[in-house]
Order: C-alpha cells, then sequence, then structure tokens
C-alpha cells in the first residue's frame, strides 16, 4: 500500500506541468483567431511550451516520472477515447484500406534502411534498428525488437535518439507540406499514420492538420502498431540463425504477449460501444452528451500528453548522434515519406 502511494505521489508534480502547459496552450489556441479560424492547433503549441521549459529552464527529475506517465498512459487513454469517436465499421473500413499501403511501407522501409545504413557503414544491427523504428513506431519498436537481435545499449540510444528527431520534425513539416498539397483528411490521415514513427507524433500531426484527419491517422497508426510483434518474431528467427553457429550465442528472450500493443484492443472495444450505443441510445440526449465530453476529454487528454512530448525533448540529446546514424534516419524519413505519400495517390486513398 505504501508502495501504491510512493508511486501515485511521484506522477504528481510532473502530471501537474503537463496538465498547465495542455490548459495554456488550449487558451492561446483559443485566443489566436484568425479570418474566424483558430489556425494554430493546441497540440503543437503544448509541444513547443514543452520543449521551451526543456531546453531553457531545464526539468528536474522530480518531474520525470509524471511526464513519462503523461507520454504513455495519458496518451493510450485518449486513443481508448478516440474510439469513441467512430464507429466500429468505420475504424475497420480504414484500417483495411490503408493495410496495403502499410505493409509495402513497412517492408520497403526496413528493407531501403538496412541495405543503406550498411552502406553507410553502420553494424549490422544499429541498422536494423533505425529500420525498424522507422517502419512501425518509433522507439517503442526499436526497445522492443533490441533483445530479439541482442543489440547493444549504444545501438538502442543511437537509434532511438535519431528516431526521436526526425518524428519531432515531421510533427510540425507534415501538416504545412499537407496543406501545401491540399490533402484531404482521408489523404493526410493516411499519409500521416502510415509515414510518421512513434504513435504520439502521429496523432500530434495528424489533430495538427484537422480533427478528422487526427482520428484516421489515429486508425491508420493502430492498424500499422500491430505488426510491431509478428516483425519482432520474425527479427528474431533471422538473428537466430544468423548466430547459430556461434558457440554460446543465446541472446535474449522476447516476451512477444508483453510487447503486444494492447491499448489497440481498447480502442476497439471503445469503437464497438459507440456502434453499440448509437443503435440503442442514437436519440438519447444522455448518449450525446457522453459522446461529446469524452470527445473534450480526449483532445484534452491529447494535448496534455504532447507536453510530455514536449518536456523530454531535449536539444542537447539529440547533439549525441552521429553522422552517419543522422544521414539514415533523414534518408529514412524521407523515402517513407515520398513513398508513402505517392502510394496514397496511385491507390486513390
Amino acid at each position: 500500500m505504501k508502495q501504491d502511494i510512493s508511486i501515485r505521489n511521484s506522477i504528481v508534480p510532473g502530471m501537474i506541468l503537463a496538465f498547465i502547459i495542455a490548459y495554456t496552450s488550449e487558451f492561446i489556441h483559443k485566443s489566436i483567431v484568425i479570418g474566424g479560424q483558430k489556425p494554430i492547433s493546441g497540440v503543437i503549441i503544448a509541444i513547443l511550451l514543452g520543449m521551451l521549459v526543456k531546453n531553457t529552464l531545464g526539468v528536474n527529475k522530480v518531474f520525470e516520472p509524471g511526464i513519462n506517465f503523461a507520454m504513455k498512459k495519458v496518451l493510450k487513454a485518449a486513443i481508448f477515447l478516440l474510439g469513441l469517436g467512430l464507429s466500429f465499421i468505420t475504424v475497420v473500413t480504414t484500417g483495411s484500406k490503408a493495410l496495403i499501403i502499410i505493409v509495402i511501407c513497412v517492408t520497403f522501409a526496413i528493407t531501403i534502411t538496412y541495405l543503406f545504413g550498411r552502406k553507410m557503414g553502420l553494424p549490422d544491427k544499429l541498422a536494423t534498428l533505425i529500420g525498424i523504428g522507422t517502419a512501425i513506431c518509433g522507439s517503442t519498436a526499436i526497445v522492443a525488437a533490441s533483445p530479439a537481435i541482442d543489440a547493444k545499449d549504444e545501438e538502442v540510444t543511437f537509434s532511438v535518439a535519431t528516431i526521436t528527431i526526425f518524428g519531432v520534425l515531421a510533427i510540425f513539416l507534415y501538416p504545412l507540406i499537407g496543406k501545401a498539397l491540399m490533402l484531404t483528411d482521408m489523404q493526410f490521415g493516411t499519409w500521416a499514420g502510415v509515414a510518421v514513427h512513434e504513435t504520439a507524433q502521429v496523432v500530434a500531426a495528424g489533430f495538427a492538420y484537422s480533427d478528422p484527419a487526427g482520428q484516421i491517422a489515429t486508425v491508420v497508426k493502430l492498424t500499422r502498431t500491430v505488426l510491431l510483434a509478428p516483425i519482432v518474431l520474425i527479427l528474431g528467427v533471422i538473428y537466430t540463425r544468423k548466430q547459430r553457429n556461434v558457440a554460446g550465442s543465446q541472446g535474449q528472450k522476447v516476451n512477444y504477449f508483453r510487447i503486444f500493443p494492447w491499448f489497440v484492443v481498447g480502442f476497439l472495444a471503445m469503437a464497438g460501444l459507440r456502434t453499440f450505443g448509437d443503435t440503442i441510445w442514437l436519440n438519447s440526449q444522455m448518449w450525446t452528451s457522453f459522446l461529446s465530453n469524452a470527445q473534450t476529454l480526449s483532445k484534452f487528454l491529447i494535448v496534455t500528453a504532447m507536453a510530455g512530448v514536449g518536456l523530454l525533448t531535449s536539444f542537447s540529446d539529440m547533439k549525441t548522434v552521429g553522422i552517419k546514424p543522422f544521414v539514415v534516419g533523414l534518408v529514412a524519413s524521407l523515402i517513407m515519406a515520398v513513398f508513402s505519400i505517392t502510394l496514397v495517390f496511385t491507390l486513390g486513398i
């Protein structure tokens, strides 16, 4: 009991800081009105304010547990609630439409990144980690895959830092490019969901473009995230075969049940509840009010999670990335962006 109280207390300072930044961001978002529109998303403002605090004032370690909680657990709670904004049929339809693009892009990104990384002289495992981080879900995929290929700690650190740099840039650049290309919400949501690295970054970029694009990007991203477990399994088998002739090389065991993205199941359950609720209580004011409040809460929780992203983005940490991993990460991100948007147009999404 005492330990549980200690854990809860440890996240309080960081959560309060994230909530303050989120509230401030929403206030600024609502205050800036141009031509009857609110052009600057609260998501972007929260990330920028978080980065400003982190890289000027600094963030004491006492805040870190709560900030991590905001970025991971609060984001997952927000994703659960996002499920209430879409019917189950819409989720399945959107995900299935994007599935062919996801499979092609994931396979292409891992292969090309690995080959280019090896051409640049990167170690075998570092090139693999940057590839899987680019292809599936950023640092989560890297951390999940590292024991499967028995990667070194420094290889994990370099690959996470590399992926983080370009993921953060994508949050700001993708919406601008999307507007320039006059992409529809479906096109942009599919593109961001397929090409941007981390789940948090996808949500940020999607909702920075528009709310519908954010919902679509989340569905596409969750579809892509489900591929994590089988991809890690395949990498583990490939690595084991490579090491078969190395005496005593057993590698580390991977808990595939643990790395499965169970929050995807929660999202689908909420979409199922929305479908069921619309059938039973479609004309109920209470049901309509519940959905409206859930959507409002979800958006605020997303902004809170993005404050956590900003508060954990350190410019000094990014400087530690060597030039070769940086170049490989840059090329991989560009290829993923161009290849995926080309498929979106080609397949008529």
